[in-house]
């Protein structure tokens, strides 16, 4: 799992422990904060620079992930 938080978003800590709790369950997680970006930031790329890197690490995740 690749959990992506926005850390200027007020439920980020949500993000923050659903990663922990992934992890203590055996679940292989990577957690990946992106500092001064808000909710929905990956829908805003035009707005918030860190919208394109964040979606470079999500689609080479789930290459990865699915094999491609």
């Amino acid at each position: 799992a690749l959990v992506v938080v926005p850390t200027s978003d007020p439920i980020a800590d949500h993000g923050r422990r659903y990663a922990e709790r992934l992890q203590a369950a055996g679940t292989p997680a990577r957690l990946s904060e992106y500092p001064e970006t808000g909710h929905g930031f990956l829908s805003t790329p035009g707005m918030a620079p860190q919208a394109t890197p964040a979606r470079t690490e999500i689609l080479a995740f789930l290459r990865e992930s699915l094999g491609e």
